[in-house]
C-alpha cells in the first residue's frame, strides 16, 4: 500500500485511491491541524499507473520545496517531501508508491493489513465477522446475522480490534462485471472417488506442486471447475464459461449460501498455509447476479461421476 510518513510525528498515512487533505474533517480523509492550511487543501490520487498530487489551497502545497501548480496533477516520486502550506511544521515523506489494494487497514499496531479478494473472516475470537464480495461486486460485512454494505472509510471489527475498509479500485464493480481473467498461472488438479465423497486437490505453481490433500471444501470447487471444463469443451466464449446458477449450485452441493462463503474462505486459508509467500492466487470464485463460476481454466479432474480433460 502506498503511504506517506510524517517526519515530525513519525506517523505513517496509508493512501486511499483518492486521498484528500485539509482542516475540514467532514470532507477530508486526513485532517491537517496547521491553521495555515485550507479547509480542503490537497489531493493525492491513483490514476491507474502512478500516484499524483494536486494543490487545492490558497497557501500552496510544496513538493521538494517547489510550489505546485493548482491547475494540474503532478507525479509523486519515492522519497519526495510534501509540505502543506508555507509553514514547514509538518513535512511528509513519500515512503511507498505501490498500487492501491482493496483491504482492511489496521487501526492499531497489533493488527496487520488484510487484503480482500473474495471472502475473509476476521481473526477475532469474540465476534463472528465475515466480509465477502456480493454478486453485484459490492463488499458486504456480515455480523450477527446483520449485513451492511461497506463504504470506503467504514470501520469493522470488535472492541480494540478494528480495521478500516479501503477500496483500492473505485471501478471494481465494472472490472469484475467485465470479468477480466485472473492470472492463469496456476494449474488445479482434482482427484475424486467414484462417489465423489473424497476430493483431493493439488496446485501447480511455477512448475512446483503443492498437495492440499483431501478436504470437504474441495467438493464445491470441483463442481464449479467441472462446469468450467464442460463449457470450454462446448466452445463457449471465455466470458461465458463456467457459470452456474446459484440456486442450482446450492441444490447440487447441499450447501447453503452462507456456507459457500465459509468454504471459499477455508480454501483460501488452506492455500495461505501451504503457500505462505504466494501472491498469485487472487479471486477464486467470480460472481454475477444469480450465478457463480470458478475463476481459473487450467483444470484437470480425475475420477468422479464424469471425467474431464485437461485444457
Amino acid at each position: 500500500m502506498a503511504s506517506i510518513h510524517n517526519k515530525q510525528t513519525q506517523k505513517t498515512i496509508t493512501l486511499y485511491v483518492n486521498h484528500t487533505f485539509g482542516r475540514d474533517i467532514s470532507t477530508n480523509i486526513t485532517l491537517l491541524e496547521n491553521p495555515e492550511t485550507s479547509r480542503n487543501h490537497a489531493i493525492i490520487a491513483w490514476d491507474g499507473e502512478t500516484w499524483r498530487i494536486k494543490d487545492a489551497s490558497s497557501n500552496g502545497t510544496f513538493v521538494d520545496q517547489v510550489r505546485l501548480n493548482s491547475a494540474s496533477y503532478e507525479v509523486l516520486l519515492l522519497g519526495s517531501k510534501i509540505q502543506f502550506g508555507t509553514t514547514n511544521t509538518d513535512i511528509y515523506e513519500v515512503a511507498d508508491l505501490s498500487p492501491p489494494v482493496t483491504g482492511l487497514i489496521p487501526l492499531s499496531e497489533s493488527l496487520v493489513f488484510i487484503p480482500l479478494h473474495d471472502v475473509v473472516i476476521l481473526p477475532i475470537e469474540q465476534a463472528d465477522i465475515m466480509l465477502y464480495l456480493s454478486e453485484e461486486a459490492h463488499w458486504l460485512c456480515e455480523e450477527n446475522g446483520q449485513i451492511t454494505h461497506l463504504q470506503p472509510g467504514d470501520k469493522v471489527g470488535y472492541a480494540e480490534q478494528l480495521w478500516q475498509f479501503v477500496d483500492g479500485h473505485p471501478s471494481t464493480a465494472t472490472a469484475i462485471t467485465s470479468m477480466s481473467p485472473p492470472p492463469n498461472d496456476i494449474k488445479f488438479n482434482f482427484t475424486a472417488s467414484q462417489n465423489e465423497e473424497h476430493i483431493s486437490l493439488s496446485l501447480v505453481v511455477d512448475n512446483k506442486e503443492f498437495d492440499l490433500g483431501e478436504r470437504n471444501h474441495h467438493y464445491l470447487l470441483l463442481l464449479l471447475a467441472r462446469q468450467r471444463l464442460e463449457d470450454i469443451e462446448k466452445g463457449l466464449q471465455p466470458s461465458e464459461q463456467g457459470w452456474l446458477d446459484k440456486e442450482l449450485l446450492i441444490h447440487m452441493s447441499g450447501i447453503i449460501e452462507q456456507h459457500i462463503n465459509i468454504q471459499i474462505y477455508r480454501f483460501r486459508k488452506q492455500v495461505a498455509t501451504v503457500m505462505p509467500h504466494s501472491t498469485t492466487l487472487h479471486q477464486v470464485i467470480e460472481r454475477r447476479p444469480g450465478e457463480l463460476r470458478f475463476a481459473y481454466s487450467d483444470v484437470k479432474i480425475e475420477g468422479g461421476f464424469s471425467l474431464a480433460k485437461s485444457m
